[in-house]
């Protein structure tokens, strides 16, 4: 690649020449028309990326359903681990392939690669990223797509002309994902609430926080953006946006993906209802909606209709955000995409908004607030929670909703996602008061390690830790029962934020939404919801009501309700979920905002005994901490790399990520191997070591300094105009260059 500048209305690339035998002058170069199909300008701003076979967004990737999938994964970073999680895959029979790093396998290293092998399923709409560190809204996430068999394509919605991706994201100019996420865990665990004047939190529709250190700055579709803000560079103002086009009484399929790190967003476009079909994978009975709020990790599926006249209309994305920390209103961001009718000039929308009426109302779809405080900010607009979205009969035929026999056949987990502390001292982000911290060896590797209490802990054996509890937070689950797990959002604080949770390897009925109490007069939070009783910690809960254990709640739909892997749970609120835990692995559930999970808010669901769970491959790499005192374990591997099977190939889905020489992989089976039930944790005890330290450093300090006085009294100092060189004056053997 090259750098590129903008100037008048032109794209140029730099490069540099000679002058003569010392001398290098920069020449700017208009770029052709093939050059400029490669320019990634993204918001006009230059910013350290990431990239997946030099594209960005990364390339989407499509499959049938029951395809064996082979994906080489090349890190071509020099720096930086990585490590590939397959978002909405079961991983049935492959939990090590579901890509979290240092859970189910260890992280692909700089210079080293590894294969993906495993079945596309199910059906519909998903993305894959990276889930080593924060490098997913950096450039290290795409679209995947699974296609149904031929037979088993809807017949309950209208035919689709054009079926189109729709990434969606926020965007922040100056700092990189990583930096945002070292900021994060820095106001979070070194500093004290104090520190808002430090970021700009900015609150939504009741109140709660929208943005936890910086507001959001832009969104992008595709990698592009347009907010036409009256602060715009010239940079800014001369990207393009995204264009959709459809034809006239035509369709669109807009597969929208939300790969972001910190925001939601309310999309519209212009003139144009939306018909809702599916989320998450799952069909959905079509709805008509004029908006569509999505979180990071959701993935939902609209049809637009070519039903208007033919010309050029706004897509909206904006943010929730309605008031400042002070509760000041504030304007919500906005970004922009197009819809183009194809028998139209293209050219700038002038469109304006549906106006919501009382005769006329506008339909908000995975509202997650009460409808007492958006209609301050949203007037005739209907709030329709993602569990009054129905799942089509054909969807519930497939996988019925789980319902219990009796009392024992139900297993129940309360989760509290929070903030951990209280208004004195700094929150930090938490499931039940428990700061996830990452295992020192892959649990799905080393499964036995789950037994070692210095490791692995839950709600059980830590009751007495404290205010503040850091581990690898593991909640067990049967693969024989029903599973109902109720998600909290609740920490006794006056202010927080509301959390898209996913969970790795499995899909889950959302059968009840609670909402927090609402002030009737301001229209803002004023307290949890009543229905659960928290302990005075907040790492605990139960039914207020005991008539609501074992399954009795009122008012869950468990007929028709919607099929989802990621959801969210509003702020003092709660969501009841439902499954069949027969997937047996270690499976992640977090926030998917990434300034929270970064810093501790996730616990491993661990579904069955290890005894229970496939079988590692042969020759899977492993990984584990080194103690140079003991003997050498021959069984261990180290690094990343191709597991070995057999040789027998399949024809099947081939693909490739970022490769470094071009050449491809060949699929191949999975052969059943044995369990690494073994494993080493390094622990050094350091207090003597460290108090020698001290004692040496003060020891030569006061030498040095001495030493010093001694040589002053006796010395005359002087500075030499070459001691202060710059970068020009080093001669040449002396410089040390660096390159990324």
């Amino acid at each position: 690649g090259f750098p590129v500048d903008y100037n008048n209305g032109t794209f140029y690339k730099k490069i540099s020449k000679s002058v003569g035998s010392t001398n290098h002058v920069c020449d700017q170069i208009p770029l052709t028309e093939d050059e400029l199909e490669e320019v990634l300008t993204v918001d006009g701003n230059y910013k350290f990326m990431f990239a997946i076979n030099n594209q960005f967004p990364a390339p989407t990737l499509v499959f049938h359903d029951q395809q064996v999938v082979s994906i080489r994964v090349y890190n071509d970073m020099s720096n930086e681990a990585v490590s590939f999680h397959w978002h909405g895959m079961f991983q049935t029979g492959s939990p090590w392939m579901d890509g979290v790093s240092m859970v189910s396998q260890c992280p692909i290293q700089p210079g080293e690669f590894f294969t993906y092998q495993f079945v596309a399923s199910p059906p519909g709409t998903h993305w894959y990223h990276s889930h080593h560190g924060a490098m997913r809204r950096s450039g290290l996430a795409g679209a995947f797509i699974v296609l149904p068999k031929e037979g088993d394509k809807r017949e309950d919605i209208p035919p689709v002309d054009k079926d189109v991706v729709f990434l969606a994201q926020d965007w922040q100019a100056a700092a990189s994902d990583i930096e945002v996420v070292k900021e994060m865990a820095w106001l979070m665990y070194s500093f004290s609430k104090s520190s808002g004047k430090l970021g700009t939190q900015m609150r939504t529709y009741d109140g709660s926080i929208s943005s936890l250190t910086h507001p959001i700055s832009r969104a992008l579709v595709n990698g592009k953006t347009k907010s036409f803000s009256a602060s715009d560079t010239e940079n800014e103002k001369a990207v393009p946006m995204e264009i959709f086009n459809v034809t006239q009484n035509g369709s669109l399929l807009l597969r929208i993906i939300q790969t972001g790190m910190t925001g939601e967003y309310k999309i519209s476009i212009d003139q144009h209802k939306l018909l809702l079909v599916g989320s998450d994978g799952g069909d959905l009975i079509p709805t008509w909606i004029d908006y569509l709020i999505i979180n990071p990790g959701e993935t939902y599926d609209v049809m637009v209709f070519g039903n208007n006249t033919p010309g050029n209309y706004w897509i909206r994305l904006e943010t929730t955000e309605v008031l400042d920390f002070f509760y000041n209103p504030v304007q919500p961001n906005v970004s922009f995409a197009q819809l183009h009718y194809q028998e139209a000039e293209e050219a700038l929308p002038d469109s304006e908004k549906r106006e919501c009426t009382v005769s006329e109302p506008c339909v908000m779809a995975n509202c997650h607030w009460s409808p007492d405080a958006l209609k301050r900010w949203e007037p005739n607009t209907k709030c329709v929670p993602i569990n009054e979205v129905k799942s089509t009969p054909k969807s519930v035929a497939q996988v019925p909703v789980p319902i219990p026999t009796s009392e024992n056949d139900l297993q129940e987990v309360f989760l509290n996602f929070h903030f951990s502390g209280s208004d004195l001292i700094s929150p930090r982000p938490a499931v039940n008061t428990i700061h996830y911290k990452g295992p020192p060896v892959p649990l799905q590797l080393y499964p036995n390690i789950v037994n070692d209490q210095t490791v692995v802990c839950n709600n059980q054996d830590m009751t007495t830790c404290g205010d503040y509890c850091q581990c690898t937070h593991v909640v067990k689950l049967s693969t024989s029962k029903v599973t109902q797990i109720v998600l909290m959002a609740e920490d006794g604080l006056s202010t927080g934020t509301a959390h898209p949770v996913h969970l790795h390897g499995n899909r889950y009925y959302v059968v009840k939404y609670g909402v927090g109490v609402i002030n009737e007069t301001s229209g803002l939070l004023q307290g949890p919801n009543q229905d659960i009783e928290y302990s005075p910690d907040y790492r605990s809960a139960k039914w207020r009501n005991s008539s609501w254990n074992n399954g009795n709640i009122p008012d869950m739909n468990v007929k028709d309700p919607p099929l989802k892997d990621t959801v969210v749970i509003p702020y003092k609120g709660y969501v009841v979920l439902r499954l069949k835990t027969e997937n047996p692995g270690f499976w992640l559930m977090h926030c998917h905002l990434e300034t929270h999970m970064s810093v501790g808010m996730a616990v491993v669901i661990q579904v069955g005994d290890p005894m229970e769970m496939p079988k590692l491959p042969d020759n899977f790499p492993m990984c584990s901490s080194y103690p140079a005192y003991n003997e050498p374990d021959s069984k261990s591997k180290s690094g990343s790399g191709e597991k070995s099977g057999s040789n027998h190939m399949e024809d099947d889905a081939l693909l490739q990520l970022p490769s470094t020489d071009g050449g491809s992989t060949k699929s191949q089976s999975v052969r059943n191997s044995y369990h690494r039930d073994d494993y080493s944790i390094m622990n050094i005890s350091v207090g003597w070591f460290v108090l020698m330290m001290i004692l040496m450093v003060l020891f030569v300090f006061g030498f040095c300094a001495l030493s010093l006085v001694l040589i002053s009294r006796h010395c005359t100092w002087t500075f030499p105009a070459r001691s202060r060189r710059g970068y020009h004056d080093i001669d040449t053997e002396e410089r040390v260059v660096f390159s990324k």
